[in-house]
Formats: structure tokens, C-alpha cells, sequence
């Protein structure tokens, strides 16, 4: 139905996408919230401290709490065949990693990508960037009180689709046509401006199975523009997955370092392992 909907919002326990420790759930009917679930998750994973800075979950806190298989077969229902929205393409690839290892059916419902709708309902202040969540709500007026808590972000996530589809005087489910449509940009022509990740800067770093250019063209034609440096306009850093695996040590590159300095400071850069960007480009191949 056009006038349901479910936002959807995961955390993380370390870099690594299917390592999920809580999911939020909100479901919205005719514009407005219809009911919320949360709950914590546990990982079967290692917690990483840079991602328990950033949403103060750890390992004490998610013990006896169901794992992702038990979470996914309480969401399946409260979904139902539902449009799902996340804002942004990272919690798709969430849950299809999680799903993919332990060989659990994804979910088959129409995913929306949020980012995309926000460059398209505002494109004269967020064609090109500057959409984090927490700043688009302060912009929107929409209250955002825990940033990086899973059910705030996914209500607050939802809010701002509503916004979008008074804007634009379109329905959510419409928006999935309308985000293959083209938006102002003054990117590269070789960057896919309507790709799932269109707007992104990111960079990659550490020892890669494949090749750095061969990358750099697998994230221009998701929309990422690739650049060597990481800077405030950088949103993604990848990082090879065996440097990755190191995050709680410190045998960082200095990429890795800087991206996590401008995460101190409030900059929003999500930072993968190889594995979960080549998991971003087979969804996003899959949604062409």
C-alpha cells in the first residue's frame, strides 16, 4: 500500500555491515507513526571501541539478547510486503550481509534509499552533499534527541520522507521511480549521478584485493566520487579487510586515522571493509 511504510535503522557492533547489535523499526500509515519495536541484538561479533563510541552499546549490554536470526524473524511480520526505508544504502547491505552468513532468506520487500530522496526534494542545499541525518532534522526542524540510537534514527528517518513527500507532492512508494530520475550535480559526467550512492565522496585505503582504480570505477558507477585524500568532504572510507580487522589495535594508515579524527569531531564518515563496499555494489547492481 502507498500510504504505509517501514523505516528501518541498524548499529553496528564493529566495522564490519552484518555485525548488527540493535535494530529500530518504525511503521508509519497515512503520515503518521503507527507503531515502533526495538530491540538489541546480539552480534555473535567482537565490539570495536570507535563503534561503542558512537551509540554506547557494548558486549555486557547485548548478552542474552536475541541474535540476528531471532530479530529477523520478529521484523519479517511487522514489515509484512511493506516498502522498507533506511536512510541511506547501509542498512540494506546490514541486514544482506547478516543474511548472507547465516544463509537466511533477505528480505524481499522494495528497499528505499532516503539519501536520495533528500538531494531530490531540496536539491538547491543537498544535491551535492551535506545530508547526515542530524543535520537535515535541524534544517526540517524534526527532533532528533539520540542521534545513533537505532528506533530515533529510524523514526527521525521516516519524518524526513514524510517531509520529502509534502514537498514534492508524491506518495513514498513513488519515490522509488522518482530517485532514477537525474538531479542537479556538478560531478565528474563519469560518476553516475543517479546511482544508489550518488553524492558520496569516498576514499579507499590499506591492502585490497582488487586494484585501486578498478575500485575507484566500481564507486563511480554506485555515484561515490572517488578522491585519494580524505577530507570533510569524505563519507566513506574503505579500508582493505585485513587492515580492518586490526581496527582495535593501531596499525591504522594515516587515511584511517584522519577519518577517524573528523568522526571525533562530528563529521559522519562510515567506514567498511572491502567486503561490505563489493556487498554495496551487488545491491546496488540488483536495484538497476
Amino acid at each position: 500500500m502507498n500510504d504505509r511504510f517501514i523505516s528501518i535503522d541498524v548499529e553496528t557492533a564493529n566495522s564490519w555491515f552484518g555485525s548488527i547489535c540493535q535494530v529500530g523499526v518504525v511503521e508509519f500509515v497515512d503520515g503518521q507513526i503507527a507503531n515502533e519495536w526495538e530491540t538489541l541484538v546480539d552480534p555473535e561479533d567482537d565490539f570495536f571501541p570507535f563503534n561503542t563510541r558512537m551509540h554506547g552499546i557494548t558486549a555486557a549490554r547485548v548478552t542474552g539478547q536475541p541474535n540476528f536470526q531471532a530479530a529477523l524473524e520478529m521484523i519479517r511480520p511487522l514489515a509484512s510486503d511493506s516498502l522498507i526505508t533506511s536512510y541511506g544504502h547501509f542498512d540494506r547491505s546490514a541486514f544482506s550481509q547478516a543474511c548472507d552468513l547465516r544463509k537466511l532468506a533477505p528480505m524481499g520487500n522494495p528497499w528505499l534509499n532516503i539519501h536520495p530522496v533528500v538531494r531530490r526534494a531540496w536539491p538547491d542545499r543537498y544535491a551535492e552533499g551535506g545530508w547526515g541525518l542530524k543535520a537535515v532534522c535541524k534544517h526540517l526542524g524534526i527532533r532528533l534527541s539520540r542521534h545513533h540510537n537505532a528506533l530515533d534514527d529510524a523514526r527521525a528517518a521516516g519524518q524526513v520522507l514524510l517531509s520529502a513527500c509534502e514537498v514534492v507532492g508524491i506518495s513514498p512508494v513513488e519515490w522509488l521511480a522518482r530517485n532514477k530520475l537525474p538531479v542537479q550535480l556538478s560531478s565528474a559526467s563519469e560518476v553516475n549521478a543517479v546511482g544508489p550512492l550518488a553524492g558520496e565522496s569516498i576514499v579507499f585505503t590499506g591492502a585490497m584485493e582488487m586494484g585501486r582504480t578498478q575500485a575507484q570505477v566500481l564507486a563511480a558507477a554506485l555515484g561515490c566520487a572517488p578522491s585519494n585524500t580524505v577530507s570533510r568532504k569524505t563519507t566513506i572510507l574503505v579500508v582493505g579487510d585485513q587492515d580492518i580487522s586490526r581496527l582495535g589495535g593501531k596499525e591504522k594508515s594515516s587515511k584511517h586515522l584522519k577519518a577517524e579524527e573528523l568522526n571525533e569531531a562530528g563529521q559522519e564518515i562510515r567506514i567498511v571493509g572491502e567486503s561490505d563496499f563489493l556487498a554495496m555494489v551487488a545491491i546496488g547492481r540488483s536495484s538497476e
